[in-house]
């Protein structure tokens, strides 16, 4: 068995055991916050989807002389396809796995979709 020579440096096993503790409870603590602020932004995200598609109905109204899309038109290239209203291309849920969720939630009376 080696001796050590004095001013050698090293960890002991309960020092490093000590850090792995530390560490672990640590991110015991983070994972929370972090799996809710990813859900807190999926629902900011799917706000943001529903103004957006609000106010392009909007405009569709005003260009149309204040006729709402049909649930049809609504849901097919003519509107939520349609890139003068989305250029960035047809709004998906972010929770829903990207599928589109406006569609059962666009109501043409009032000519607006609500918040799944």
């Amino acid at each position: 068995m080696k001796q050590r020579k004095s001013g050698e440096g090293g960890f002991t096993f309960v020092e490093v055991l000590a850090v792995i503790l530390i560490l672990g409870v640590l991110i015991a603590v983070a994972l929370p916050n972090y799996f809710g602020a990813e859900a807190d932004a999926k629902i900011a995200v799917r706000k943001s989807n529903v103004r957006a598609i609000n106010s392009a109905l909007a405009l569709y109204q005003f260009k149309n002389n204040g006729v709402c899309p049909t649930a049809a038109e609504f849901d097919s290239a003519t509107f939520l396809g349609n890139t003068t209203y989305f250029p960035d291309g047809k709004p998906v849920d972010p929770v829903g796995g990207g599928q589109t969720y406006f569609n059962t939630n666009f109501n043409p009376t009032p000519c607006r979709v609500a918040m799944p």
